[in-house]
């Protein structure tokens, strides 16, 4: 009878180690989910802002190219396009979130509106678009005819410009944790 009492006594405990592996194992997984759903909502989140940021880049570049295709759109077919009027509503258009490009060179007031823009019969005019920070953040690029035809312009570009970045090799650990990289 001895023996039977002792089997006893050991399973109770058995049972009791088994409940708190269980509720660990579940507290576990939770955490666990918690984690991945705290990481896809900040994707997320980092995703809603470039999506917002190409699409003000990419209405700013519209509006743009419609004030250029409004200009050019003045003259009839086949006639030369007066290459002052081009300057003169790029100036218009200057302002502290763009910088402008006439073939290549940066495009600085005042304009000498009796320079000579077009080359190989297009007139090269590329936009970049500047983010919150000053950085250059989407650009397009148009080529301007010289004589009108069907179109205002040639779209060459028009695109979100890449971002370099850095590997962050020492990253900050919240409340506790610490890391040590040798």
């Amino acid at each position: 009878m001895n023996r039977l009492n002792k089997k006893q006594k050991n399973s109770k405990g058995s049972a009791t180690i088994l409940v708190i592996l269980i509720v660990l194992t579940v507290v576990l997984f939770g955490v666990m989910n918690m984690m991945s759903v705290y990481t896809s909502y900040k994707i997320s989140q980092k995703n809603l802002k470039w999506t917002k940021q190409y699409y003000e880049f990419d209405s700013k570049a519209q509006v743009f190219a419609n004030n250029i295709a409004k200009v050019i759109d003045k003259y009839s077919y086949n006639s030369q396009i007066n290459q002052a009027d081009i300057l003169d509503e790029l100036s218009k258009n200057m302002a502290d979130d763009k910088e402008i490009l006439l073939n290549g060179k940066t495009l600085n007031l005042p304009i000498d509106k009796n320079q000579k823009i077009a080359q190989n019969n297009y007139i090269d005019v590329g936009v970049y678009f500047l983010g919150e920070d000053g950085k250059r953040a989407f650009y397009i690029d148009l080529k301007i005819p010289q004589v009108k035809g069907n179109k205002p312009y040639e779209t060459s570009y028009w695109n979100r410009v890449s971002e370099s970045f850095e590997y962050n090799t020492n990253p900050e650990f919240s409340e506790g944790e610490v890391i040590i990289i040798q």
